[in-house]
């Protein structure tokens, strides 16, 4: 199977203008001296828009949209079963303005109409105060008819035949990347949702020797059953450029990792903990053959790749 088919989305077109002005002379001066290499595919934007917007909002997915970015929704339920973006479990790192109590209560314990209304952009600054929770469905809404938006979805105890369902209905389907950290979620996804495509995520550790014994049983439970049911494998990294290697896992891990994921036809992705907002990281990413990325940092990530070839 020719899991690569699908990428039509790349940076190609992308610039400070599409950014709507918003490029920083940090960012500008990163990519003074891009290497020659080949601009990575389907570029996530984490939970939206990094840390750039407020997370999980209607604004922030037609921004990252029209910035040349796919965002991450995280989908969870109410007390009352409404499917909505929210990535945190309850109210109290976003959330401006509500009761204490309110804000330390379980969302799965909060009905919908308790939370409609509730600002959680203001956390990002004062110009995004109007900015609230969205169900899943109206996030479909903007989807529909707009084949050039894609999203990924983080289950967050969301089931995935709801998704394929909902997402279905809205005939946005083959629009969603759905993800999750569970590689038996994932198999199920499959199932359940021909039309769409799957990414399985895989958190790391900070210590590269550590990282490396940790992942490498798993890279190879993964190898031996061919990559089942995955289209995109995200290792996640952290970077140190005071460390001979400045990578965990180490270089020659991911670069092993990014070969046996190519011999099955899969997507090497990555999200960078640390210095995301360093073109270096992608670029050296880039060469242990890191193929897309998700990031924290959507304008010097989106800064960096534009300069280099198509």
């Amino acid at each position: 199977m020719i899991r690569r088919q699908f990428l039509s989305l790349t940076a190609a077109g992308v610039t400070a203008a599409a950014l709507n002005g918003a490029m920083s002379a940090k960012a500008e001066d990163a990519v003074q001296d891009a290497p020659k290499r080949k601009r990575p595919i389907l570029n996530q934007f984490h939970r939206g828009a990094g840390n750039y917007r407020p997370e999980n909002t209607l604004e922030t997915f037609l921004w990252a949209w029209g910035s040349g970015g796919i965002p991450e929704a995280d989908a969870r339920f109410t007390a009352d079963n409404v499917a909505i973006a929210c990535h945190d479990g309850n109210l109290a790192r976003c959330s401006h303005g509500v009761p204490e109590s309110m804000r330390k209560t379980p969302i799965a314990e909060l009905t919908w109409e308790q939370i409609r209304d509730v600002n959680i952009g203001e956390y990002r600054g004062e110009a995004f105060k109007t900015e609230k929770i969205p169900t899943m469905e109206s996030v479909f809404a903007c989807m529909k008819g707009r084949p050039d938006r894609m999203l990924y979805i983080d289950e967050k105890g969301m089931p995935p035949q709801l998704m394929a369902e909902m997402s279905e209905a809205y005939g946005v389907q083959e629009q969603i990347i759905f993800a999750s950290s569970k590689y038996d979620i994932i198999k199920e996804w499959k199932k359940t949702a021909p039309k769409a495509k799957s990414i399985h995520w895989i958190p790391t550790l900070k210590d590269p020797v550590q990282a490396v014994e940790k992942l490498t049983p798993y890279l190879d439970m993964l190898d031996k059953a061919s990559f089942e049911g995955i289209d995109i494998c995200q290792i996640h990294t952290f970077c140190d450029f005071n460390r001979p290697d400045p990578y965990s896992p180490t270089s020659e891990f991911l670069r092993h990792a990014g070969e046996t994921m190519k011999k099955h036809g899969v997507i090497f992705q990555s999200l960078s903990w640390t210095n995301g907002d360093k073109a270096e990281t992608y670029y050296g990413l880039i060469d242990l053959g890191v193929e897309s990325f998700a990031t924290d940092y959507p304008i010097e990530f989106m800064a960096a790749i534009e300069k280099l070839e198509p």
